[in-house]
């Protein structure tokens, strides 16, 4: 760490200690509540400001190209997001993970390396074929120097953080049939049909390199918290599980296809640790279906609200008894306490009367206690 990185982190771990002083304890414990179908003392709201003026140019920002192999920038960003959190003065959590990209499980396959970019993350953009996904076993599957890579950021960062009381999340973990996705490419799409028995043992291997490398995540992950954070700001009881697995891909399979290649896969993947929430982008209904009905899955995340009829969506969500973490696109015209108190009772189950939401919202730092104000003032 030179001397310029030494001076920032000097500055970020000072203001987040001081912002950390109590723990979060008061947002763990709300969105623990929420998490595990109870009724918190506080609805939360997981709410992320920007930094105030002159204080985000204080400190430096790097782009995904620059900190990949380089954990004091990857520190240094992640502490500076976290920092945006911790001023929020809501109900979000700051976390910050080794930012490797989706394709970081993936690596765990000799010969799957991501392609670096300054301008967006990494992506993988050569795949294994058919041959070589046949001659592999699980034996093949390894801590690749990629993954390797990983954890000793990981590690790096987990030892200063230490003194924040902010978390450090795990690696960004797609579930197994976008796993799979990654490693052969959009050849998977014809072998669904060509060749069913390949697909199901590369889904078998994305299993088991899931499983192993959650494992190596969870070794560094070494608070003696119940919860674990994911995304800077929500945080996951270890009762309900505690993982995040992504599903995009899914969302472009018929049921069929859902039926026989997704669904027994991840709940294999979620009985790692139990169970966990799960995130897609785009729209499928018959996945949404599906993930409802899963015991393991907790809640759900959507990457494109936007493509939801959300006051639906929150309202059967919740009477599923799970839970929504994310953010709900707000109306044309719509203002704040009309925006809150819409979601709020979309998201309240009928039966029941539990609100089920994590909502995540953005503000300009100047506005912080208008939007809580108006937060707090709903019915």
């Amino acid at each position: 760490m030179n001397d310029n990185d030494k001076k920032s982190y000097d500055s970020l771990f000072a203001f987040l200690s001081e912002y950390g002083k109590d723990g979060y304890r008061g947002a763990i414990n709300a969105q623990t509540a929420v998490w595990e179908n109870g009724t918190p003392d506080v609805q939360p709201l997981l709410l992320k400001c920007s930094l105030p003026a002159g204080l985000d140019e204080k400190y430096p920002s790097y782009n995904p190209g620059e900190i990949h192999a380089d954990k004091v920038k990857m520190l240094l960003n992640g502490m500076k997001d976290m920092a945006a959190a911790a001023m929020s003065g809501m109900h979000a959590v700051p976390s910050i993970r080794a930012n490797m990209g989706c394709g970081i499980f993936p690596s765990l396959f000799k010969g799957i390396l991501p392609r670096l970019f300054d301008d967006k993350m990494p992506w993988v953009v050569d795949h294994l074929d058919a041959d070589e996904i046949r001659s592999l076993s699980e034996e093949d599957i390894v801590i690749t120097d990629e993954f390797k890579l990983a954890l000793e950021h990981m590690a790096y960062i987990g030892e200063h953080i230490e003194g924040t009381s902010a978390f450090m999340f795990p690696l960004d973990l797609q579930g197994p049939f976008d796993t799979a996705h990654i490693v052969y490419g959009d050849a998977i799409f014809y072998d669904m049909y060509d060749d069913p028995e390949l697909v199901r043992h590369l889904l078998d291997l994305c299993c088991h390199a899931i499983e192993i490398g959650i494992k190596e995540c969870f070794k560094l992950i070494t608070d003696t918290s119940n919860v674990v954070a994911h995304y800077n700001d929500v945080v996951l009881p270890k009762s309900r599980g505690g993982l995040k697995i992504s599903e995009d891909t899914s969302t472009l399979l018929s049921l069929a296809h859902i039926d026989e290649f997704v669904i027994p896969y991840t709940n294999r993947v979620l009985g790692i640790t139990g169970g966990g929430y799960v995130h897609y982008c785009g729209r499928n209904d018959h996945l949404l279906k599906r993930m409802l009905e899963m015991d393991k899955v907790c809640g759900l995340n959507f990457g494109n609200p936007d493509k939801h009829n959300m006051d639906s969506v929150l309202q059967t969500i919740s009477n599923a008894g799970k839970v929504y973490y994310g953010y709900v696109t707000k109306a044309d015209g719509e203002d704040e306490t009309a925006f809150f108190n819409r979601v709020r009772r979309s998201a309240t189950a009928a039966g029941d009367g539990k609100c089920r939401l994590l909502l995540q919202y953005n503000t300009e730092y100047e506005r912080r206690s208008e939007v809580k104000e108006a937060w707090e003032a709903c019915d």
